[in-house]
């Protein structure tokens, strides 16, 4: 386990590399707005993709595994931030560490890369944007992001595509 003071000095540079994002994204003019759009529309274009492979012939099961794999995802992490409680830097009072989002998001993501690679890529693409837009709108700092992505790319490990055996 680490030591409370290595733990300090990681929190810290957290916060920094969090802080200094946020810094950058303010000096450009339209800077925050466009972090707030980035972040507020991730989540409804994921839940899009997911019904959109489900409505889709031919790609009902995939639909299916990302929405799966999403809500699992969410759902874990939600568990996981309310148990630690860590704060965000911004005025939302609930925990902010592991980030729904980008455990959703991932997890949609690597699911999909795997029937389509393509448009897994182009899910990655989109969840990188609003992962760190959620960063630059003070929803999150790198490490709740990085510790959603991880357990988002774990679910979709878990909920990957079983092959049957032909006897």
């Amino acid at each position: 386990m680490a030591s409370p003071e290595f733990t300090s000095v990681i929190l810290a540079a957290d916060r920094r590399a969090g802080s200094h994002l946020r810094s950058r994204v303010q000096a450009v003019h339209g800077g925050h707005e466009s972090a707030r759009l980035a972040a507020d529309t991730m989540a409804p274009a994921f839940q899009a993709l997911a019904l959109g492979l489900l409505l889709m012939p031919g790609s009902r099961m995939l639909g299916a595994r990302a929405a799966v794999a999403g809500a699992a995802a969410g759902l874990l992490a939600r568990v996981a931030r309310d148990a630690i409680g860590r704060p965000r830097p911004g005025a939302r009072a609930e925990g902010g560490f592991p980030s729904r989002h980008a455990a959703s998001a991932t997890a949609i993501s690597l699911v999909v890369s795997r029937e389509r690679p393509v448009l897994g890529a182009a899910a990655m693409l989109l969840a990188a944007t609003g992962l760190a837009a959620r960063v630059a709108a003070a929803d999150h700092e790198p490490l709740d992001i990085v510790a959603g992505a991880g357990l988002g790319a774990a679910v979709a490990r878990i909920t990957r595509r079983r092959r049957r055996r032909r006897t």
